[in-house]
């Protein structure tokens, strides 16, 4: 059985990512009137020490869902504008759980820096790391693994830098190809009819993903991973001429064949 710290309830999304590293912030807007129809922001991420790529999702209203993935090099930062929430509405949202899902290895030396712009709002937020315990799916009657989301505590920087985020050795970035998994998860989602179409998004995704996979298999990987690769730029090649069903299909036979 999983247990959350009892300071945060889990986010919307969590029972989609249990299986992945992931962390997200817990985004709030502090407002003095009632929030405009939309409420727009960005959000800086430094990280250095990784390598690899990293997705995001969040809600930006009770029936949408917005996500993107990011080509991260060591020692880098992204800029994430555009971004817009429904914070007001009849279906009003209390907060943001924005989540990131890091694929690939950090360093031992490692900081994250994150920070949210908003130019109507004051923004305030916390970091939550969830790092995944897989043995229960295999000994539940057995062990009992009690998986918590802890709250990252910020680090001063005595060179001046400010505050940052470090993650210890425990938490480990994704393997690449879990990707995957993950993307045929949002075709699921997709088929429930409480939230419109992702359709579009995922098209998107599958073609920016093969692009930054590409540029990682420059550096030697194994062989396995060069065929998935090849598999994968046959469907980027295809893609506008497949039905979203055949575009599922054909990423859930990649993922079965390539499954360990």
């Amino acid at each position: 059985m999983l247990s959350f710290d009892s300071t945060r309830p889990p986010p919307w999304f969590f029972q989609f990512i249990e299986n992945y590293s992931h962390l997200f912030l817990d985004l709030k807007f502090n407002k003095k009137d009632d929030f405009e129809e939309l409420v727009e922001f960005s959000i800086k991420l430094e990280l250095r020490g990784f390598e690899g790529l990293i997705f995001y999702v969040y809600r930006s209203a009770h029936n949408k869902m917005r996500f993107d993935v990011i080509n991260q090099k060591v020692d880098s930062i992204h800029v994430i504008e555009g971004l817009q929430v429904e914070m007001g509405g009849p279906r009003p949202l209390e907060s943001i759980d924005f989540i990131i899902i890091p694929f690939g290895h950090f360093k031992a030396d490692n900081r994250f820096l994150p920070s949210v712009e908003c130019k109507k709002y004051e923004s305030s937020y916390q970091i939550f790391q969830w790092i995944p315990s897989l043995l229960f799916k295999n000994v539940r009657s057995i062990i009992r693994i009690d998986n918590k989301f802890h709250e990252l505590i910020p680090l001063d920087d005595v060179s001046g830098s400010g505050y940052y985020y470090n993650f210890s050795y425990t938490f480990k970035g994704n393997k690449t190809e879990m990707l995957f998994s993950l993307i045929n998860t949002l075709s699921e989602i997709d088929t429930n009819m409480e939230y419109d179409s992702l359709a579009p998004d995922i098209k998107e995704l599958i073609t920016k993903t093969n692009e930054h996979l590409f540029e990682l298999s420059e550096k030697k990987v194994p062989l396995e991973m060069q065929n998935m690769l090849k598999e994968l730029e046959r469907l980027k090649f295809n893609i506008d001429n497949l039905s979203k069903e055949e575009i599922f299909n054909w990423l859930d036979d990649i993922i079965d064949y390539y499954s360990p």
